[in-house]
């Protein structure tokens, strides 16, 4: 029997391969990263403010600085351009190829992971990139086939890494600069654009958007308190501050103003505003600022300036709602207008912008904004509708009380009326049972019950008096305004026993 010898066999891999990143990774940072095209343009603005800022920080601010968006519906193209830093063009093949690479700070930048940029591939043919740092006489060109991208993507014989995609689809070139080596931009530009409803074509709905997302000045002639908050949140808020941002020429300004409309005919006015820290003992987690309102009822959407908004640079972070949540109703946010800056820059956003990174403060931040916004600010709102509530019971209660007495003293004018006004009374005095108006209201029904008709204190009609009863009665019962109906029969009597 042949000798069995027992083997220990150790199977060693040495895995030299370094991991690779699919093409589906720029479907995801581009189309997939946005619920609104229009999201685009705030990430390109973004990118725009930092380079700006880098500008001041580096040259000083002197020089005017601008953000141009040019929308052109008939090229289908849509253009976004700075005069921020530039991009030098040593390292600007790696700076506009390279993804979730960036040499941004969070703690410093408004855009930080590297993707930003790229929000446009989904949305075009052709998305062009061109870009020249001050000093230089070389200005640099990065071109992305947005077409040959998705053909590529949705390919199942091309089977690329990230790398090798990204080398198929893009063409960078530099040029010889032959204007003044002093200018510095940043150019994005969108060809062919494609997006649902052509929403990334349409004017007035980017400006609707950009006035509202963007992080531009308040507007002194229609806010009378713009100047106030500016100073506030520049003193309180160390990432604050606006830029002057222009959508086919027309400069972008904040929506908000004095007068703002509540429901169908109700206005209500803003008269001072409240300034809010958050704060949790170490210091401040943000600053903002809440408007004066009477609580009359939800602001009209088309006001653009319903809810409180949160923004961090200066640019709102999700949408009107985010907030929302926090109140014991989720309309009651719509009752207000106010915007609540990020001063922490541990309130780290997503990759989405829609909210913050799950930490320690975000759910601090939260908790403050409930206890000092949320809780008090809905038992305002209740307390504010019920005092209401109880006015229009009362001007109700008064009403049906002069027409009770105008019934007793002159008589009824329509059955139908008569019998209105008396079900109402028993109604109001179900109502008013534990009031001290209980009895009043009884005396009333008492008193109404023996009340005539109008015309029976009239003698000298030549009409008879059982058809012209049926004539009040049918006008009365056709007008839905049951006031207007009365004067109708009113003015008819009059005529009628002159």
């Amino acid at each position: 029997m042949p000798e069995r010898r027992s083997i220990n066999t150790k199977m060693h891999r040495q895995n030299n391969d370094k991991p690779e990143v699919g093409k589906y990774i720029l479907d995801t940072i581009s189309i997939g990263m946005y619920n609104n095209p229009l999201m685009v343009l705030r990430e390109y603005i973004q990118n725009s403010t930092d380079a700006i800022d880098e500008y001041r920080k580096n040259f000083g601010s002197n020089a005017e600085h601008k953000i141009e968006v040019s929308i052109d519906g008939v090229l289908r193209s849509v253009m976004i351009k700075d005069n921020g830093v530039g991009v030098s063009y040593k390292i600007a093949p790696s700076v506009l190829h390279n993804l979730g690479k960036s040499l941004k700070m969070a703690s410093l930048n408004r855009g930080f992971r590297g993707i930003g940029r790229l929000g446009g591939l989904g949305y075009c043919e052709e998305l062009r990139f061109t870009t020249k740092a001050r000093g230089e006489s070389v200005y640099s060109v990065s071109i992305w086939d947005c077409r040959k991208l998705r053909q590529l993507i949705n390919s199942d014989k091309e089977l690329l890494d990230v790398s090798a995609l990204i080398k198929k689809v893009v063409n960078f070139s530099e040029h010889k600069y032959d204007k003044s080596k002093k200018d510095h931009f940043f150019i994005v530009e969108m060809k062919k654009v494609r997006s649902c409803k052509d929403v990334l074509l349409d004017v007035p709905a980017i400006k609707s958007y950009l006035s509202q997302v963007a992080p531009v000045a308040f507007d002194k002639k229609k806010f009378s308190l713009a100047e106030k908050v500016d100073k506030e949140l520049r003193s309180k808020a160390p990432f604050y501050d606006t830029y002057s941002i222009f959508v086919n020429g027309e400069q972008i300004l904040k929506p908000y103003k004095d007068d703002v409309k509540i429901g169908q005919e109700v206005r209500d006015r803003i008269k001072e505003v409240e300034f809010k820290v958050f704060t949790n003992g170490n210091g401040s987690l943000a600053f903002g600022w809440i408007a004066d309102l009477q609580l009359l009822g939800t602001i009209s959407q088309f006001e653009q300036v319903d809810g409180i908004r949160l923004r961090s640079g200066n640019i709102l972070i999700g949408d009107k709602n985010i907030l929302s949540e926090f109140f014991r109703e989720s309309r009651f946010n719509n009752y207000l207008i106010g915007e609540i800056h990020i001063v922490d820059p541990r309130l780290i956003l997503n990759s989405r912008r829609d909210d913050f990174e799950d930490s320690y403060y975000k759910e601090e931040f939260y908790n403050l904004f409930i206890k000092e916004v949320g809780i008090p600010i809905s038992h305002k709102i209740r307390k504010a509708s019920e005092q209401r509530s109880e006015l229009r019971k009362f001007n109700k209660y008064k009403q049906l009380v002069k027409e009770s007495e105008d019934i007793i003293k002159d008589g009824y004018f329509s059955n139908m009326q008569y019998k209105m006004v008396l079900k109402t009374l028993k109604e109001t005095c179900n109502e008013f049972k534990d009031n001290f108006e209980f009895g009043k209201i009884e005396d009333l029904i008492t008193e109404i019950n023996k009340a005539a008709h109008c015309l029976d204190r009239f003698h000298n009609i030549n009409i008879k008096k059982d058809e012209l009863k049926n004539i009040f009665d049918m006008i009365y019962k056709s007008c839905s305004n049951k006031s207007e109906g009365l004067g109708i029969i009113k003015q008819t009597l009059a005529f009628l026993t002159k």
